[in-house]
């Protein structure tokens, strides 16, 4: 007569939903934060024009720290050659280390423009 999952059959299942869930999280984090930054990226290419561009490196290396992303100048490109638009491009690495044991690394890229409104 079969009973049901044992004692120790119960406690295993809940460490392995435990260590996908930490590592589902762990995966995700990066995510998360990558579109943090592409929302902060946009947010700044539609003021942008109205700051200089040490400003716009300084908030979004500010922004980036807060969610513990390392983000250093030389990777923040700001174009104005185009009279019409305004455009910012910023490359980042990031990891997460799971049970210190693999790392997850991806490389990303943001890169957006805005047009530039003339108020006549």
């Amino acid at each position: 007569m079969n009973r049901g999952i044992s004692g120790f059959g119960a406690i295993f299942l809940i460490i392995i939903l435990m260590v996908i869930g930490y590592t589902g999280y762990q995966v995700a984090r990066l995510h998360f934060s990558h579109g943090s930054i592409s929302g902060k990226v946009e947010t700044i290419v539609r003021i942008g024009p109205v700051q200089n561009d040490e400003m716009i490196r300084e908030e979004l290396i500010r922004a980036a720290t807060e969610m513990n992303v390392m983000l250093i100048p030389e990777n923040i490109w700001i174009d104005h050659s185009k009279s019409d638009s305004f455009r910012i491009c910023v490359e980042y690495e990031d990891s997460s280390s799971i049970f210190g044991v693999f790392t997850y690394s991806r490389r990303f890229k943001v890169d957006k423009v805005a047009p530039i409104q003339l108020n006549y």
